[in-house]
Order: C-alpha cells, then sequence, then structure tokens
C-alpha cells in the first residue's frame, strides 16, 4: 500500500514524502551452478490471427457452495493491520487431481466486531461445479489467527500438500497433511513461527537444489503488537483516519532452510537475506539469469524494491538498484503489492509486473539483458488504464489458450472513507484483465465484457487455477471486509491447451524451481514451476500453457537437480503427469 529508479542517481529516502505528497497522501499525519542453460531467446512471433473472442467469467461463488466473508476486525481505533486483507490458495490437498479451495480470515481486535468464530476455511472440490466446507473435518478450525499470506507446497515430500500461513500479531503457522483428509499444526516442532513479526507474502522456494523445500517468509513493517500503532488523523476536522506505511519503520524478510528431519532452521543473516531492510508485501521466484539457480523479486511499499540474486552457494546478493528495478524510473519509489515473473513475451527473456498505489501506475519491468530491467509500462499500454486504481493481486496467465500470457490485476483503496477527501478515488474499484497483444502492447479487456469485471470490489488476493480441469483457467477472488469470489472461465476460445503436474524424485516432489520450456507450431513459451507470486496468495502448481491451434507441442522440463526430461508431440487439451527422469508423459 505505499510505493519501486532505473537511473542509478536515485533520490534519498527523505525524499519520498515529498513524492507521495503530490499523489495527495499528505493528508496523512501522525506511514552445478548453470546445470542446463534454457533454450536461447527466440523473436517473439506475432499473435494469432484467429477471431480474437471476448472474455467470458461468470461468479459462481454462490452456486458452488463458497460462503465466506473476510472479518477484519474493523474498530474506531482504526488499526494500521485492519487495511491489508488476506490471501487465498488453490490446493489439492487430498490429490484426487481437482483443485480445493482455501481461505483465510482475521481476528478479533479490541473493540472491533466480527461475526461468529472467524477461521481458515477449506472447501473440497466434489467434482461438479460445487464445493463442499471441510473446515472441521479438516481439523483446521482449531486455531484463531489474523492470517495473512498462504504458500503451498510439500516440504516434506511424502507426496501430499502442505501450507503454511503468514500472520500478524502472532505467529505463523505450518500445517503438515496428513494424507487421511487432515491437518496438523507443526508450526513449533518446525521452527518457523516467524515471531513478533507482521508476515505477509511467502513462499516454497528450494534455493540450495538440495531436494527439499525451503520457505521464505515476507514481512511487512516492524509491527509486533497494537502496541505499534501510531494514530494518524486528517483534514482540518482531525479525524482518526487509516495509518499509511510511512509512518512505521521497516523490517526484513525471513528464510528458513529445510533441515530436511521436519525442522527448518533460520538462514536469514548468514544468506543474506536479513541484510535488507523493507517493507515487504509480495514475492515471486523466478530465474532470471538463467544459471539454473532460483531469484526472489520482492515488492516493498514504500521502500526500494528487492532483486536477491542467488549465488549458488547458500547466500543472495541484493541487485534492485543495479538491475534497475528498485525505483521508478522517475526517481521514487514504487508503493509495491502485488507482484508476478515470467516469460509473457515468449522470448526467452522476464517480464515483471507490480501493482502501486493509487495515482501512480502498475510497474511493467522487461528484461535488456540478464542483470538489467527496463520500465516499458507505457509502451506496453498498461501505465494510464491502472492510475486511477489502487492495485493489490496481479500475475501473468493465459485466459484463452492463444500462447501469450495475460495479466489479472485487482483493485481496492485502503481508506474505506476516501471519497470524502478524494472524490476522484473510491474504496470499491473493478478489476482489471490485460489482454496480450504479443506484439509487446496489452489491451484491458474486462471491463468492457461487464460482470463481474465491472463489479466494484475492495479486491486483495487473487489466484489462479483450474476447477474443473476444463484448461480454462478460473480465478479466485478475496476482498477486505467482504466475501471471496470465484470466477469461472467460460471464454468461448477455439485454442487448445497442454497442463504439466511434475513430479520430483531427486528434485522436491512439487518439482518447484523446474523451467519448463514448451514448443507448439510458432509458439516459444517458457514458465518456472513455483510458490508465491501475487499478493498473499498461491496459485496452481501445474504449469498451464495455451498452445493456440497447435494440437500437439515438444516439451523440455530443466528439474532443479539437474535432470532434463525432454517429450516430443505431447497430445494437446490434457492434463499430464511427468515423473522426473523418466521422459515420459502419463
Amino acid at each position: 500500500m505505499g510505493l519501486c529508479c532505473r537511473s542509478f542517481n536515485c533520490p534519498p529516502l527523505p525524499a519520498v514524502a515529498g513524492i507521495l505528497g503530490l499523489l495527495g497522501l499528505i493528508l496523512f499525519a501522525g506511514c552445478s551452478r548453470s546445470h542446463t542453460e534454457p533454450a536461447s531467446p527466440v523473436t517473439p512471433v506475432a499473435a494469432p490471427t484467429l477471431p480474437e473472442t471476448p472474455p467470458k467469467f461468470v461468479d459462481i461463488t454462490a452456486r458452488a457452495g463458497i460462503d465466506f466473508r473476510y472479518q477484519n476486525s474493523r474498530t474506531p481505533n482504526r488499526y494500521f493491520v485492519e487495511t491489508m486483507g488476506s490471501g487465498c490458495a488453490f490446493i489439492d490437498y487430498d490429490g484426487d487431481g481437482y483443485l480445493d479451495i482455501l481461505l483465510l480470515n482475521g481476528a478479533p481486535l479490541p473493540g472491533g466486531h466480527v461475526t461468529g468464530r472467524p477461521t481458515l476455511k477449506l472447501y473440497h472440490n466434489n467434482h461438479n461445479g460445487t464445493f463442499t466446507d471441510v473446515t472441521h473435518q479438516a481439523g483446521l478450525d482449531k486455531s484463531v489467527m489474523y492470517a495473512m499470506g498462504v504458500a503451498v507446497g510439500d516440504y516434506d515430500n511424502d507426496g501430499h500438500e502442505d501450507f503454511y500461513v503468514s500472520c500478524v500479531l502472532g505467529p505463523g503457522h505450518l500445517f503438515h497433511n496428513e494424507g487421511n483428509g487432515t491437518f496438523t499444526d507443526m508450526t513449533q516442532q518446525a521452527g518457523v513461527a516467524n515471531a513478533g513479526n507482521w508476515g505477509s507474502s511467502c513462499a516454497w522456494v528450494d534455493y540450495d537444489r538440495d531436494g527439499r523445500l525451503d520457505l521464505l517468509v515476507c514481512n511487512y513493517v516492524r509491527y509486533g503488537s497494537l502496541a505499534d500503532e501510531r494514530p494518524c488523523y486528517a483534514g482540518v476536522e482531525h479525524k482518526r483516519v487509516y495509518c499509511l506505511p510511512l509512518h512505521y519503520p521497516p523490517s526484513h524478510c525471513v528464510l528458513y532452510h529445510n533441515e530436511g528431519n521436519g525442522h527448518f532452521r533460520d538462514v536469514s543473516a548468514e544468506s543474506g537475506i536479513a541484510a535488507a531492510a523493507g517493507k515487504s508485501l509480495g514475492v515471486t521466484v523466478w530465474d532470471y539469469d538463467g544459471d539454473g539457480w532460483p531469484d526472489l523479486f520482492i515488492a516493498n511499499d514504500t521502500e526500494p524494491c528487492f532483486l536477491f540474486h542467488n549465488n549458488g552457494n547458500g547466500t543472495f546478493k541484493e541487485v534492485g538498484l543495479e538491475s534497475s528495478i528498485a525505483y521508478e524510473p522517475e526517481g521514487g519509489v514504487h508503493a509495491g503489492m502485488g507482484i508476478d515473473a515470467d516469460d509473457a513475451d515468449n522470448d526467452g527473456k522476464t517480464c515483471l509486473v507490480f501493482t502501486n498505489f493509487f495515482g501512480q501506475q502498475t510497474s511493467f519491468y522487461r528484461q535488456v539483458v540478464p542483470g538489467i530491467f527496463r520500465d516499458e509500462r507505457q509502451e506496453a499500454r498498461i501505465g494510464p488504464q491502472t492510475a486511477s486504481v489502487l492495485g493489490f493481486g496481479a500475475f501473468f496467465f493465459d485466459y484463452d489458450n492463444d500462447g501469450w500470457k495475460d495479466i489479472l490485476q485487482v483493485n481496492g483503496h485502503v481508506q474505506d472513507d476516501i471519497r470524502e477527501r478524494e472524490p476522484q478515488a473510491s474504496y470499491a474499484e473493478p478489476t482489471l484483465l490485460f489482454r496480450n497483444q504479443g506484439n509487446g502492447t496489452y489491451q484491458e479487456v474486462g471491463l468492457k465484457s461487464g460482470k463481474p469485471f465491472s463489479q466494484p470490489l475492495v479486491g486483495r488476493g487473487c489466484a489462479w487455477g483450474d476447477i474443473d480441469n476444463d484448461g480454462r483457467l478460473d480465478l479466485l477472488l478475496t476482498s477486505n471486509t467482504g466475501p471471496a469470489y470465484l470466477w469461472h472461465n467460460e471464454t468461448p476460445t477455439p485454442y487448445h491447451w497442454l497442463t504439466l503436474k511434475p513430479v520430483g524424485t531427486k528434485s522436491n516432489r512439487d518439482g518447484i524451481g523446474a523451467m519448463v520450456l514448451v514448443n507448439a507450431g510458432a509458439l516459444r513459451q517458457r514458465t518456472m514451476v513455483r510458490s508465491g507470486s501475487s499478493y498473499l496468495s498461491a496459485s496452481d502448481l501445474r504449469p498451464h500453457f495455451g498452445l493456440g491451434t497447435a494440437t500437439t507441442a515438444d516439451v523440455e522440463i530443466h528439474w532443479p537437480s539437474g535432470t532434463v526430461d525432454r517429450m516430443a508431440r505431447v497430445p494437446a487439451d490434457h492434463i499430464w503427469t511427468v515423473r522426473e527422469g523418466e521422459g515420459t508423459v502419463r
């Protein structure tokens, strides 16, 4: 909720206040190293010329049986934590091949109001378009926590998906999947409580490629308890308002190494992660220089954004400034919330998107050379259309299967009374869908399609996943002080698709960190199997590819272990399981 300079002559951080003042925020006072190189970059080809079909997403929340409302325990004190909301996740917790849904909730605050007993909610996919609330049966209603972010991953390689929940005003929680429909809270035994921190987005990542998933937990500002709250006021009437992040000191992220015995060790200091102080809200994992080691992009709020380069020896070097993503091109800091990275141009290079505060524009960076990025929000035609919203969740995904990754952005303000002071702003805002034109530009097509995109939401988290395995990616969204939403993708696209479920043997079971290359006709695509991305949320771990008009594809998977599997002429319109080292799909 705050603000990532291409120039190395960036302004000192005190200058940030002046930049924020221009945005109207002065109203508030009182915030083997290269085991196998991926395929060489290729020249992007033109987008397919088949007829373009408008997107069609249908809100099926009610008929699917999703009955959930996020409770932030709003109080007259306007605690900072009330503004943030929480994330969501797609997780196949029972291994039946269908994605289930996990939703996070808040907790009671002094002087606040909640209905009932807010807890996590787990919904089982019934394979017929409906879901059943199995929270109690799964043992997930035992604890009340002010939950923020979630990451899904099989940390003990037993074949069952576990998950971690980051929290504020209390410890985070690691839930181990027992494989019988129940979960056990293993936080204390595992040593991943992240105690005293305001946990935000989190991600599983095998940063040392030892076959075991490690855990990165981003932390926001220093805010260990409500005693750290700083009152803020606005206007001549001196009205109590929600503070902004400028009023709080930065924190640092925490990296836990998986020791392989159910226990994790805090390696934040020795790895170099703790050396960089920021106000971190979003994280995405991506090997931007193709050396085989997963790197970390982190969106910070009113602090320079981070790029932690993986040195391949258990340490990271923060290179956000050198890579030109730390600051905006104009020299100000970003208000980074949601973030994602992918090869959206199909040219073998990295694209990076992250959302910003109202009055700024969504940042869109393209990789110029392996270590340098350039902000091209204007060239991509994303910038102007995002200046009038406050962005949170965002990610790349191919909604129409034309082979070009599109962008979803979920929006919503943090001040529920913002219209009283800024008539041009609103608390609830529409969701944006940018279609990749295949020529380096994007076109906003969501609003033109009507509801549900045009329906204003106080949007926060979002995730993508194929709930009915029909090859079209569906959407899960959360809102602050509002319901969660499930939008079913019914776009009548003529294009084909391919989804892969990697199963690691030498590598971690989920294949997190594997780079997947798919060649289909003239399309050359790649993506990385990864946890994290968006804002506080977890999307489907299965990599999905739109194939355009192609009916088969050649697939190449570079596993974290160094193993490479190559499969020719894989049939389209299927979900295929790929077991590491077998070189076949099934």
